[in-house]
């Protein structure tokens, strides 16, 4: 199984929405956050994150598989890993590992990234520690169903 990441095009903008909805509807129904949600975002809303950020396909054996959005700060010094997801088929193979490690390579001038995450997906949590990301202590209450969890990796930087 050969995984690869590609940047994203803004032909590619409406496989990424469609693969959102497949992998957040269930998120949706759960937790209600129909502000927040993936699920819920408007193309328009990824052709500008295409553009102005880095979105990256994720390809299993040249199909595609998921996405992962990566936000740079100004000083290209700290991102975010924004989302990520991998399709249902194709979860449980390592293929979000593969792509997180892709993307922090590319983008090894950063010294931290963060990211966010619901407060019960234990299997996203177990993933994010494996990959050396620490719980920061701080939390959103989004609503009575969801509460968001923040992780970051610190990157030391040997001369």
């Amino acid at each position: 199984m050969e995984v690869r990441i590609e940047r994203a095009k803004l032909e590619d903008a409406e496989l990424i929405l469609e693969g959102q909805r497949k992998c957040f509807l269930t998120l949706l129904e759960r937790y209600q956050d129909h502000d927040l949600n993936p699920c819920n975002e408007k193309l328009e809303s990824i052709q500008k994150s295409i553009i102005e950020h880095y979105f990256y396909k994720i390809l299993v054996d040249g199909k595609f598989s998921g996405a992962v959005y990566v936000h740079e700060n100004p000083d290209k010094l700290h991102m975010k890993l924004h989302t990520i997801y991998v399709l249902p088929e194709y979860q449980n193979l390592s293929v979000a590992q593969k792509a997180i490690e892709y993307v922090e390579k590319i983008h090894n001038c950063a010294v931290e990234w963060v990211l966010e995450t619901p407060h019960d997906l234990e299997k996203n949590h177990h993933l994010y520690e494996k990959m050396g990301y620490v719980k920061t202590g701080k939390t959103e209450k989004i609503n009575d169903r969801l509460t968001i969890v923040h992780f970051k990796k610190e990157i030391s930087k040997l001369d």
